[in-house]
């Protein structure tokens, strides 16, 4: 086979110039890209285990608050750590008239994580009316209780036919990068009988996306890439 010719070699530079308009969007090479690794959950002894990959660090799981190891953990982790002993009394002095609950009742969780994490075990956390008066409005009594992990677990974990696609294939592979931000990431996905977080790993790494001078660099291609077909005529 004979090798080719520099006119061929010309001509297939060419049209490859022409046809960048074409090629070259779906590389996507500028725009963020999302890496994604995959820390697995489960429960030891009662207590939660997250098996990280080497350098991994989950900083918030849905559902599952506290979960943070590091020194910089939020203060509402304090006052949960604080309830372990005995209930912590809260006022909420906005609140000076409440109708409906009564003294003793539990009050339903409208927002934040139902469950915290303390050291390795799990508390589900709680808050029991207790009444309201003028002087210091609404009066709570913030309490935690000792719950098994596959407990917690299993409450706030999505079913499989609820995991994204994407969010499977990183379970599969272990990471995934992503032009796209995955909608279930940091939720606790269950898969294939276990139990998993996609978290993000870092900052989005990219060159960034700037569409007029992608535009005028096309339109350089094709400009070359005509000129080198009107020369390969002669």
């Amino acid at each position: 086979m004979r090798p080719p010719t520099r006119r061929e070699l010309t001509i297939a530079l060419a049209l490859m110039l022409v046809a960048v308009p074409i090629w070259a969007p779906p590389l996507d090479v500028t725009g963020p890209d999302y890496r994604y690794e995959v820390a697995e959950l489960s429960s030891e002894d009662g207590k939660l285990a997250v098996d990280l990959p080497e350098g991994g660090y989950v900083a918030d799981v849905d559902g599952i608050d506290c979960v943070d190891r590091s020194f910089d953990f939020p203060r509402r982790c304090l006052y949960d750590g604080g309830a372990i002993d005995g209930n912590v009394t809260g006022v909420n002095p906005a609140i000076i008239a409440v109708s409906g609950p009564s003294a003793g009742d539990e009050l339903t969780r409208r927002a934040g994580d139902e469950y915290v994490v303390l050291g390795d075990e799990v508390y589900r956390r709680s808050a029991t009316y207790v009444g309201t008066n003028e002087s210091v409005g609404m009066v709570v009594e913030l309490g935690v209780e000792r719950v098994d992990a596959a407990t917690a677990l299993e409450d706030v974990a999505r079913d499989r036919q609820h995991v994204s696609d994407p969010a499977q294939r990183a379970i599969r592979e272990g990471t995934i990068t992503t032009d796209e931000p995955i909608d279930d990431a940091n939720a606790v996905l269950a898969v294939d009988d276990g139990y998993y977080v996609v978290y993000r790993d870092g900052r989005p790494t990219s060159i960034s996306a700037k569409p007029g001078v992608e535009r005028a660099l096309e339109a350089v291609s094709v400009a070359a890439g005509a000129g080198l077909l009107l020369r390969s005529r002669r």
